[in-house]
């Protein structure tokens, strides 16, 4: 029984010293309602570098839904030089105004530090996989940049850009400005565009934990 309990210590322990946000915005007024939650979450095994983002958002004006949508996505990445690292990348998307409502992907791909010190930070990475929906199968490549750049102690901004190209592409792009308030209290403000693929565009004002 110890040994057992031991053994589910050394495999969960990563997970529970990773660094990570959580993000929750939402507003009703006058029949109009938004709901906006996220989760970005990493930790380190002895070979790899883990990340789950989770994300979404809900919109209803005048009690007519507008936006139902989310992700979850799970990446593993193996670093095998100091700028370079392979991943792979298991991704769950939904949007109810899509004409396919639910895709399924798994990629795998290359990523470069573009960029790495005190104040900023970027990198890129291409991917190749297969995108499964109610239609069947099909190829997707993907492509993403990542810019982080620390404004002042407490102040930072990043951006988030995604261009999947498939037989309906997808392009999403989430800036943000966050201010910690505490060690682990912030707050942000978030705008995210998509085309999925109608265009929408949500600004939202977030209250955030980070760890």
């Amino acid at each position: 029984m110890i040994k057992k309990g031991i053994w589910i210590i050394l495999l969960f322990s990563p997970i529970v010293y990773g660094t990570g946000q959580a993000d929750l915005a939402g507003k009703y007024d006058d029949g109009n309602l938004y709901i906006i939650t996220s989760l970005d979450y990493s930790w380190k095994t002895t070979k790899f570098e883990r990340d789950i983002e989770f994300d979404y958002r809900y919109q209803d004006k005048n009690n007519i839904t507008s936006t139902n949508k989310g992700l979850i996505e799970f990446k593993q990445r193996l670093k095998f030089k100091p700028k370079h690292y392979a991943f792979a990348i298991a991704r769950y998307d939904y949007n109810e105004f899509r004409s396919i409502n639910s895709r399924l992907q798994g990629n795998i791909g290359w990523g470069y530090k573009i960029l790495r010190n005190e104040k900023m930070k970027m990198s890129n990475e291409f991917a190749l996989g297969v995108l499964n929906t109610d239609i069947g199968n099909e190829l997707i490549f993907r492509n993403s940049l990542w810019f982080f750049y620390k404004v002042a102690p407490k102040l930072s901004f990043s951006n988030k850009f995604l261009y999947e190209a498939a037989d309906t592409p997808l392009l999403r792009n989430e800036t943000e400005f966050n201010y910690l308030l505490t060690d682990k209290i912030k707050i942000g403000l978030k705008n995210i565009y998509t085309e999925d693929p109608r265009s929408d565009n949500i600004l939202s004002f977030n209250l955030g934990y980070t760890w």
